[in-house]
This record gives C-alpha cells, sequence and structure tokens, in this order.
C-alpha cells in the first residue's frame, strides 16, 4: 500500500494534478497552470538560496533571506497549491495530507539541484551536493 503511494504520488507530480480527484474548487487545470507559472520564478529563488523546500513537501523561506512581499506571496500561493494536490492524493489514497507531504519531500530531495537548500528528515537544512540516483531503499515506503 505505502509503495503503491510513493509510486502514485511520482505520478501525480508529473502531471501536477489528477482531475478526477481535486473538487471543483481546486480545479486541477488552474493548480496546474499556476504552478508551472510559479515554476520559473521558485527556481530562481532557490538557486539564489532564498528559498529551500522543508522536510514536509513545501517551500519555504531561508532564516535571513531578504525576500520581498511578491516572493512571500508566490510561496505561499505555491503551498496552498502543493497542499490542495497533497489532500486529493491522500483522499484517493485513504493516506493523510501529512504523510503524501513527507513521500513527495523525499523525492524532491531526490531530485534537488546542486545547491538547492534542501531539509532532511531530521529537520536540518542542508545545501543538496549531489543528485542520488533514487530514494534509498531504507526510506522508501514498502
Amino acid at each position: 500500500m505505502k509503495k503503491f503511494l510513493a509510486l502514485s504520488i511520482a505520478a501525480f507530480a508529473l502531471a501536477f494534478a489528477v482531475p478526477q480527484v481535486l473538487s471543483a474548487a481546486d480545479d486541477a487545470a488552474t493548480i496546474k497552470k499556476h504552478m508551472a507559472e510559479r515554476k520559473p520564478k521558485i527556481e530562481t529563488l532557490k538557486k539564489a538560496g532564498s528559498i529551500g523546500e522543508n522536510k514536509d513537501g513545501y517551500l519555504e523561506a531561508m532564516k535571513d533571506a531578504k525576500l520581498e512581499d511578491a516572493d512571500k506571496k508566490l510561496i505561499e500561493d505555491e503551498n496552498k497549491d502543493r497542499k490542495a494536490v497533497y489532500a486529493a492524493v491522500a483522499k484517493k489514497e485513504g493516506s493523510t495530507v501529512e504523510h503524501v507531504g513527507e513521500i513527495r519531500a523525499r523525492q524532491i530531495r531526490s531530485k534537488a539541484a546542486i545547491g538547492d537548500y534542501i531539509q532532511n528528515e531530521e529537520g536540518k537544512w542542508v545545501k543538496a551536493t549531489a543528485k542520488p540516483a533514487a530514494i534509498p531503499a531504507d526510506k522508501q515506503d514498502k
């Protein structure tokens, strides 16, 4: 079940949204469009070291980052959409939003660009130093 959940999240991440599981209020096409529009700015903020990916599957401002209000809003909007996506997957899989977010965080860490800030499972912020080939077997859901 957990391995299936991880695979479901991976497939979901590629498509950004699964229309049949999102409510009308969280229209999948709109979420996908907004996430795609934000992606270049998010990547720029990551490369600048202003934001990172936390252990719960959300973006987070780095401690001393000087972010403009528009950047703070971008992070807030992205996290809101991620939460909607995680909720849809959790509902479909009989899981929790938190669990889906943690699995997604592992996937994000495994693909992080060298130099991006990522939060490990213990909550420590580190810079990604290499791209691992895959999530280690002991960290995968079985």
